[in-house]
């Protein structure tokens, strides 16, 4: 069985690099885990472990539906996290296309129920993690700090792939492997 996922992968390009280190500089107070700027992504949907057959099944059944799709463009417009203010779990990056994204997604659920592959009861929530906070030592000055990037202008991305990746989990984190790539556009 393969821990396996469908992902945009994202494109770092020089301005985002600078951000992301100003991030990790800016909350560099709090035990983060920060995921590398090579493996950003944006999970459209997970699978969990799946035998080789599935795979399979789920890769044609994709091929189908993305032989049609033109190319994606996203802006990353704000900085968000999940959990409380209290106590956050997730520093994330949100995306300005939200609701496109989200009808994407639905559109991909669509075609995978038709293979028996139904929906998860969570809500599809567009974002890319940057990192897994593990401790934050002062609540206000997280806080202080999210307002900061409250609101982020970096240029779009033209995003003309998605891929279906393998999760494996290393002595030095995660690593992931790709199955499947489908080009759009």
């Amino acid at each position: 069985m393969r821990k396996i996922f469908l992902a945009i992968r994202i494109p770092i390009d020089p301005l985002s690099e600078v951000m992301i280190k100003e991030l990790h500089r800016n909350f560099n107070f709090m035990d983060v885990r920060w995921i590398e700027p090579k493996y950003l992504h944006m999970t459209l949907k997970f699978f969990g472990p799946t035998n080789e057959k599935r795979i399979h099944k789920i890769s044609e059944s994709l091929q189908e539906l993305f032989n049609d799709q033109k190319s994606i463009e996203l802006t990353i417009s704000k900085l968000a996290m999940f959990g409380s203010r209290g106590a956050p779990k997730v520093l994330w990056l949100g995306i300005n296309e939200e609701s496109q994204m989200k009808d994407f997604a639905k559109s991909i659920q669509e075609n995978l129920d038709k293979i028996g592959l139904y929906a998860d009861r969570q809500n599809f929530v567009p974002h890319i993690s940057l990192g897994r906070i593990i401790k934050t030592n002062s609540s206000s000055f997280f806080q202080k700090q999210m307002k900061k990037y409250k609101i982020i202008e970096l240029s779009s991305l033209m995003i003309n792939e998605i891929v279906l990746l393998e999760s494996i989990i290393t002595n030095k984190g995660v690593d992931y492997k790709l199955i499947s790539s489908f080009k759009l556009g």
